[in-house]
């Protein structure tokens, strides 16, 4: 798993791209932890350039989603843990839709 972190219109998002395993759990959870240490307004997390997860990886996303964070590029992948999460502002199809949709909030 890689990520990177860009701003766009008061947001931060944080790009995954790889796979995230169980091996990477614990590194994604310090990355998003610097990424909302740097972030001023809102979070995207970008999951659009990801292969896939393992249930581990998914649980890490979705405990990582308990504060408020927006998700967006599942490209129709299921993850039941992160579109239940009721902490996630949102769930969108792409960045752009995020983008609109939080910098309308």
């Amino acid at each position: 798993m890689q990520w990177e972190r860009t701003e766009r219109d008061g947001v931060s998002v944080m790009h995954l791209s790889g796979y995230l395993g169980r091996e990477d759990a614990h590194r994604f959870e310090g990355a998003l932890d610097w990424v909302r240490s740097h972030a001023d307004g809102p979070i995207v997390l970008d999951m659009s350039g990801l292969l896939g997860w393992s249930d581990e990886g998914e649980i890490a996303a979705s405990n990582a989603a308990r504060a408020p964070i927006a998700v967006c590029g599942l490209r129709g992948r299921a993850a039941p843990l992160l579109t239940g999460c009721a902490a996630c502002v949102g769930t969108y199809p792409d960045l752009d839709t995020a983008l609109a949709s939080l910098a309308s909030a």
